[in-house]
């Protein structure tokens, strides 16, 4: 079957099964039914949601292929740009003396004061880079290279690639470093599925999540199910403990020095999220579009803190 009709046919089967969705569920709530029909109707409702989903995950493209980009080369950045981007970080006082850790903030910048202070001790100078309108990180030796508007494209590729190791709070810049070859911890992810790490220097670490109509927070175990998806627009995220972030920075200090190693945690959690993105994948658009669907998730690993809290 040609390829633009298959996709026809499955926007239309989708569009079909999202409405009849819809319609069930109004019905279904209808308290004047009675109890063991409108039961049967969210049954009914439950089947057309997974038909809806197969079918939008048939026409989904990945954004991007984890097995590329654990394959792809370091990235470079051209000899006359990288001379006036040096000279440029050493206007901000960021020299070559010292290794660099560059640090997006997206949460709350006061989660990180005891990992800036390990990192300080650790020798490191630590970096504040990306959209400054979360705040400025406060500690030693912290060095401003933000924008509120823009970012600084050259200075952050440069940084990208000068850094020992980058924490960051966005997708983009966690690519943007895998791509680099740089080492990444990536913080308060909200799935395991688009943040787990295409490299084997990467970390991430779970925000926890909140079911706002209970308030009860949620196991990392069920953040791999087909329900935590549907029912994610009620729920809400907290950051990550500052005790974890440092914990997370201390890991990837290790790291850095003497290699990467899972624990049997770790390992564990990686065959656990590649099992359930297979499983998945047909019916969950969101995975297919990070493509972690095809058996191959990364080679990092969920920060050792967590994973020992994972099933």
């Amino acid at each position: 079957m040609p390829r633009r009709l298959r996709v026809h046919l499955d926007n239309a089967a989708a569009s079909f099964w999202r409405e009849s969705y819809r319609e069930l569920r109004r019905h279904a709530g209808d308290e004047r039914l009675p109890y063991r029909l409108r039961t049967r109707l969210r049954a009914i409702a439950d089947d057309a949601y997974r038909r809806c989903a197969r079918a939008e995950a048939r026409m989904v493209v990945p954004l991007c292929s984890r097995r590329a980009l654990r394959a792809a080369a370091r990235t470079g950045v051209p000899a006359e740009e990288a001379r006036r981007t040096r000279g440029v970080l050493a206007e901000r006082g960021i020299t070559a003396e010292r290794p660099i850790v560059a640090i997006e903030v997206r949460s709350r910048g006061d989660l990180f004061s005891g990992a800036i202070d390990l990192l300080s001790a650790e020798g490191y100078q630590v970096v504040q880079i990306g959209d400054s309108s979360a705040g400025l990180l406060r500690g030693p030796g912290v060095i401003h290279a933000t924008s509120s508007a823009n970012r600084a494209a050259a200075l952050e590729a440069h940084l990208l690639l000068a850094s020992a190791f980058v924490i960051c709070g966005s997708a983009e810049l966690q690519w943007a470093a895998a791509r680099a070859g740089t080492p990444s911890l990536r913080v308060d992810a909200r799935d395991p599925f688009t943040a787990y790490p295409v490299r084997h220097d990467g970390l991430f670490t779970l925000a926890t999540v909140v079911d706002l109509d209970t308030g009860r927070q949620l196991p990392i175990a069920e953040l791999l199910t087909e329900r935590y998806f549907r029912h994610a627009r009620n729920c809400g995220y907290r950051p990550t403990s500052a005790g974890d972030v440092t914990a997370a920075v201390r890991e990837m200090l290790d790291g850095v020095r003497g290699g990467w190693q899972d624990t049997d945690a770790q390992a564990r959690f990686r065959r656990l999220v590649t099992g359930a993105g297979v499983a998945l994948g047909r019916r969950v658009r969101h995975i297919v579009e990070w493509d972690a669907a095809r058996g191959f998730v990364g080679d990092g690993r969920l920060a050792r803190v967590q994973a020992e809290q994972a099933p």
